[in-house]
């Protein structure tokens, strides 16, 4: 740990890795972070429901990053894209209700 660039990307790891524990403390919320189910089979299906619902989250953060960059109007340098991680997530609602007017959905053409 003398290399101070070594250490570096060490710390960045970690902080990402922190910050995907939050973002899980946040989801799981409703149980205190707690997985609470006594047999082997319904704690790991908790633990994958919590993963799918991180990998969404993360997906869709990385998604719209991408979205945001390919925009001509784009105010920042891509450069500091790579500064940027999916993870952060202050801008997802856990908590609310979306609701949506089938009337107004469209179909992707194939």
């Amino acid at each position: 740990m003398s290399e101070p660039k070594l250490r570096a990307k060490v710390r960045r790891g970690l902080l990402k890795v922190e910050q995907l524990h939050a973002l899980a403390r946040a989801v799981y919320y409703g149980q205190r972070g707690r997985i609470s189910a006594r047999e082997v089979y319904d704690q790991m299906n908790a633990c994958s429901c919590l993963t799918l619902i991180l990998a969404c989250i993360v997906y869709w953060q990385a998604r719209e990053i991408s979205r945001l960059a390919a925009a001509p109007d784009f105010p920042f340098e891509p450069d500091l894209l790579r500064h940027v991680s999916p993870i952060e997530w202050k801008n997802v609602i856990l908590y609310g209700e979306i609701k949506i007017d089938p009337a107004k959905l469209t179909r992707r053409r194939p």
